[in-house]
């Protein structure tokens, strides 16, 4: 088989021929000659059944599973891996086992506490009862809501101010025992893997320091030359021209190669609305930290900095790395969404990264190296260098123009220089990980750590989730009025299907560079093998360490906001309206989970045939059509962003830029090759968008025939809100195009380049945005039913009908100008799209009763895969 493509065969967990999974196992069994046991494991979703075949081999097994009611699919050899989806099954059950079997190290502390409290209450109601006194009723009620705040999930809010109690403070150790135990360390520090670690960590730090020896030498040996000729008495211009302009060459050099690695200022790169916390401001939370120092021997906290993010982090210099007093960057959205004792965990992990001199020099070297390399490429792809490092160029412009044009030419040397560093330190930065790991086990155990790594997760997911939403609020002038609250409620409202996914991803390998990262399945079994105890012996609430927490989220959240945003509700940025809610509920059950992409096609199916079945039959053929039309829709999703990136490659290519092929889909960089590719995908697309139409035909049949049987009456309010829907089919086309040029506009928001060569394209691209805006609005204003629902109002707010703007000369305001422009038409499409559904919605409702009154079969609802 050498020289030929090779496929795997595997299983997508469906049935086929509505045969049972039982009679399935069975029949697998026999074919393979394997016991039902082993053959079960077969129906999982994206098990491999047979690997490394050709493409006849691969379409026979599945012909031949599809025939005993398997379904499976052909996918390149190496794609799907057995053991991965065994390790994700066996840390689920892990997961599940630990939180059924007992709570969790939070859970038991609190009710160890609340244990303890009770009991002084029963003594105290007993004295209380011999000497006839009243009893004091708030203890009694304290300790009902400590019990209360650890066992039952905070309720769905958008404020910070949740139902927590309030913990007994650090200092209050007259009755209760100490926060952290005094049990030794057991992080331990590997002396001769660090020390030899340290060598390979700085070849990158040698290598500008030895262009910056080299530039220093050569230019002290041109200005040597100068005094040398004056004192032989040779000096002429001819000297004096070439030294000095030796000395700039290389001055020039030196600014552009060596000192951006040491001098380049790391603020220049600081995210909007950091704070730093002074140490009179929130004591306790200082005492705090002054506490885990002591007991853990980690570094002491002298610079606390919150920002509204979830990041946790330290950032040192090598003098505080040495003096072992470290900044630590809080994320106020960890302090939110996350148990006191988890986020405690995330400090503590990012100290323990530095613990020790010689163990923070080497994690000093391994992480700062990255960071500087990913620095320098920052600065240059946004054009600063060491003479602008803010972006606004002085009487030096001129020089600066010239550093950062010749910087393009050094952003791959920069992008090498990273993987030889990468490459070089691997083996210490997976080590510094894991130790970093097993300072986070030591505070909260191991046995804790599993569903710590979870959250963590599912944290990472819902701060991308809220910093996503701000970026496209911030297009249209608006931002979040708590950027904490807003993740900590994203965090509690995520989805089943997510946490799935979120579950899945663990499996991924992290970044052993990358701090933010939550721990993946082998990080996770490492620390377990370990079996830590945890130090952390009760619960707290960081929240209540600070004076005013609310306020301060928001303060901050105001900070790092625009200043011509408007702030508004969480609430409004967050989630639909209760109708939109309602309307797609609705909608889940009249089409099976799986709505029309856009608008509901208002014509009945062109066969004769289908035209010809009443209610039940139509209900009935769908039913038959729900596994075809959930591949149509994944597959028209999948062939739309395909054709969009095609195309965006052709134009690229016809305006020649030069571009990677692969990252526009295509086999070359030909344009007849390009075009060829697009008008492939285009018919593709238009050949699945006619199956997808001709089976929603068959669900607008459906209606259609529950409004004739419904009375007089409702028959006529059906028929009313039809027409209001009938009003949005003008609207069709405008949809269709914003969705690919939003779609276009984000690709080049990713790939743009730092010279803008592509300029011309997306100042095109821009107008044509622009363009179809003004007609949506105006279609939209030239419709009375559309202009009665305030659909036109509702554009103006979410949309801005504003004028067209030049593409800025600077990459990062030329950035800016393509996200406003992109949210502008994804905010277009949500807005119509929102308005549209609530009106199918009540016209579904109406149709879904009439079905119910008429006792038909439903469309059964799938399960999920």
């Amino acid at each position: 088989m050498a020289g030929q493509d090779l496929y795997q065969v595997v299983s997508t967990g469906r049935m086929l021929h509505a045969k049972k999974p039982e009679v399935v196992t069975r029949d697998i069994a026999k074919l393979f000659s394997i016991p039902e046991a082993q053959a079960r494991r077969l129906l999982l979703k994206g098990w491999v059944i047979r690997d490394s075949l050709v493409s006849s081999e691969a379409l026979e097994y599945r012909a031949r599973l599809h025939k005993m009611g398997l379904r499976a699919e052909v996918c390149p050899a190496g794609k799907f891996d057995n053991q991965q989806l065994i390790a994700k099954i066996k840390v689920a059950q892990r997961r599940r086992a630990s939180v059924e079997a007992k709570p969790s190290t939070q859970t038991a502390l609190e009710t160890a506490s609340n244990g303890k409290a009770l009991k002084e209450q029963a003594l105290k109601e007993e004295k209380a009862l011999q000497s006839g006194e009243d009893l004091e009723s708030p203890t009694v009620t304290s300790a009902k809501v400590r019990g209360g705040s650890a066992t039952e999930r905070p309720e769905t809010r958008l404020t910070p101010q949740k139902a927590k109690s309030k913990p007994e403070m650090p200092e209050a150790k007259g009755k209760e025992k100490p926060l952290f135990s005094s049990k030794k360390s057991t992080v331990t520090t590997s002396g001769v893997r660090v020390l030899l670690g340290l060598l390979p960590a700085i070849v990158t730090p040698a290598v500008f320091i030895c262009v910056a020896t080299l530039c220093l030498y050569g230019a002290g040996a041109l200005l040597w030359q100068i005094p040398q000729a004056v004192w032989q008495g040779e000096l002429t211009g001819a000297t004096l021209l070439f030294s000095l302009g030796g000395v700039t060459v290389i001055v020039f050099l030196m600014l552009l190669l060596a000192l951006p690695y040491f001098c380049f200022p790391r603020d220049a790169r600081t995210q909007p609305g950091e704070k730093p916390l002074k140490h009179s401001e929130s004591k306790d939370l200082w005492r705090l930290l002054e506490q885990l120092s002591n007991a853990t021997k980690l570094p002491r906290v002298q610079a606390l900095i919150l920002s509204p993010d979830a990041r946790v982090y330290c950032a040192p210099r090598f003098s505080e790395v040495m003096r072992q007093e470290l900044p630590l960057n809080l994320g106020l959205a960890s302090v939110t969404s996350l148990r006191g004792s988890e986020t405690l965990a995330l400090m503590a992990r990012n100290l323990g990264l530095y613990q020790g001199k010689v163990n923070g020099l080497l994690a000093w070297l391994v992480l700062d190296g990255v960071r500087r390399l990913e620095l320098m490429q920052w600065a240059l792809e946004n054009e600063r260098s060491v003479l602008c490092s803010r972006g606004e160029p002085g009487p030096l412009k001129l020089f600066h123009q010239m550093l950062i044009t010749c910087g393009y030419f050094l952003l791959p040397l920069i992008e090498r220089l990273e993987n030889l560093h990468r490459a070089l330190t691997r083996r210490s930065a997976l080590y510094l990980e894991s130790r970093a790991d097993f300072w986070a086990a030591d505070l909260i155990g191991s046995e804790a750590f599993t569903e710590f790594a979870g959250n963590w997760h599912r944290l990472v997911h819902a701060d991308l989730m809220v910093a996503e939403i701000a970026r496209e609020a911030s297009a249209v002038g608006q931002c979040f009025e708590n950027i904490p609250a807003a993740v900590a409620w994203t965090l509690e409202n995520l989805d089943e299907e997510t946490g799935k996914t979120i579950e899945l991803s663990m499996s991924q390998a992290s970044d052993p560079w990358d701090v933010f990262e939550a721990a993946d399945l082998e990080r996770i079994e490492s620390v377990q093998q370990r079996n830590l105890n945890g130090r952390l012996q009760r619960a707290l609430s960081l929240e209540n360490l600070f004076v005013d927490f609310p306020t301060l989220a928001r303060n901050i959240s105001a900070e790092a906001s625009a200043p011509d945003c408007q702030v508004v509700e969480n609430r409004r940025l967050l989630s639909s309206s209760r109708e939109a809610e309602e309307a797609l509920e609705v909608m889940d059950v009249y089409f099976n989970r799986l709505p029309p992409l856009t608008l509901l096609p208002l014509r009945r199916p062109a066969s004769q045939e289908l035209q010809a079945m009443d209610l039940q039959s139509s209900i009935d053929w769908l039913r038959s059509k729900l596994i075809e039309l959930r591949e149509l829709r994944e597959q028209r999703e999948s062939a739309r962003l395909l054709m969009v990136s095609i195309q965006l490659g052709a134009a690229l290519i016809r305006a020649k830029v030069r571009i990677e092929p692969q990252d526009y889909s295509l086999n070359s960089a030909s344009l007849a090759a390009a075009q060829e590719a697009a008008a492939i995908k285009r018919s593709e697309l238009e050949e699945i968008e006619r199956q997808l139409q001709h089976i929603y035909s068959v669900f607008y049949q459906r209606l259609c025939l529950a409004v004739v049987a419904m009375p007089a009456r409702e028959r006529q309010q059906a028929r009313s809100l039809l027409s209001q829907l009938a009003a949005y089919e003008a609207l069709a086309t405008h949809i269709e195009r914003l969705a690919g040029y939003s779609t276009s506009l984000a690709i080049f928001a990713g790939r743009l380049s730092p010279d803008l060569a592509e300029r011309e394209l997306v100042q095109k691209y821009l107008a044509l945005s622009a363009r179809e805006l003004d007609a949506t609005f105006a279609t939209v204003e030239s419709s009375e039913l559309l202009k009665a629902q305030g659909l036109d109002s509702a554009l103006c707010v979410k949309a801005k009908r504003e004028p067209l703007q030049q593409l800025p000369q600077r990459h990062q305001e030329a950035l800016a100008v393509v996200h406003t422009m992109e949210s502008r038409c994804k905010y277009a499409i949500s807005i119509i799209l929102e308005r549209y559904q609530i009106q199918l919605a009540a016209l579904l409702q109406h149709c879904l009763e009439r079905e119910r009154q008429l006792d038909v079969n439903p469309l059964r609802l799938l399960q999920a895969v």
